[in-house]
């Protein structure tokens, strides 16, 4: 019986991606992007107050 047994690792292959489209989505999906932290003004004093507590001492 062989004790002396040696495995390979497993190879990865990419697979070739033809259509342009597909090829630009999965760069695009791929970018980091960019955190909204507010949208729209309607809310700024909402905003503040959430801040205001953030800020505030922890007792």
């Amino acid at each position: 019986m062989a004790t002396n047994i040696v495995r390979e690792s497993a190879k990865i292959y990419e697979f070739p991606v033809r259509d342009l489209a597909r090829l630009n989505a999965m760069r695009e999906r791929q970018t980091p992007k960019p955190v909204i932290y507010e949208s729209g003004s309607a809310s700024w004093y909402h905003e503040e107050a959430i801040r205001e507590a953030e800020r505030a001492p922890k007792q």
